[in-house]
């Protein structure tokens, strides 16, 4: 095959392989979302012990992201362990370490505080003054952290998971 062919049908493989990876994503979002809400409104569990429940939703999650990223996304052919392994070790360096890491970078880092160019500019062009009850400094600046490390731990875990975790 022509090299600007099967750079195309790289490129292609490449895009269906991120929107697959896109759609666990939100899927593991529902699940882990559901499971925790369903859980601690069903059982009364109180505010103290949610954090308990987390643990027990993520895992699902997380299960759930192996499967599909490991079957569907990526169609490995590693071993169950061998790829189960690399995937625990890529999610949870995302988990532990990229995602508190770039909130740190975008709410300190560099001595200047990334979400506040958010707040302001959304400040500007009028989206505090229509919810200026939600739309708090605070809430903009954590959030956008949060989307923050979100996006970098996709990226990481997308990489990991393609050329390590899922590459057989």
């Amino acid at each position: 095959m022509p090299a600007r062919k099967k750079s195309t049908k790289q490129g292609v493989t490449l895009v269906k392989q991120g929107a697959k990876f896109g759609l666990v994503g939100i899927s593991n979002t529902l699940i882990d979302f559901t499971i925790f809400n369903v859980v601690t409104n069903v059982l009364h569990v109180p505010v103290e012990k949610d954090f308990i429940v987390k643990f027990f939703s993520g895992s699902v999650a997380m299960i759930n992201s192996f499967y599909w990223n490991r079957t569907w996304t990526f169609k490995s052919k590693a071993g169950l362990g061998e790829s189960g392994v690399k995937f625990l070790t890529a999610t949870l360096v995302s988990v532990y370490a990229i995602q508190p890491g770039m909130v740190w970078l975008f709410t300190h880092g560099a001595g200047y505080n990334f979400g506040e160019f958010w707040f302001h500019l959304f400040d500007v062009i009028g989206l505090v003054g229509l919810a200026p009850n939600t739309l708090t400094d605070q809430f903009v600046v954590k959030n956008v952290a949060f989307g923050m490390g979100v996006i970098g731990s996709a990226v990481w875990n997308f990489t990991l998971y393609k050329l390590w975790a899922f590459k057989k």
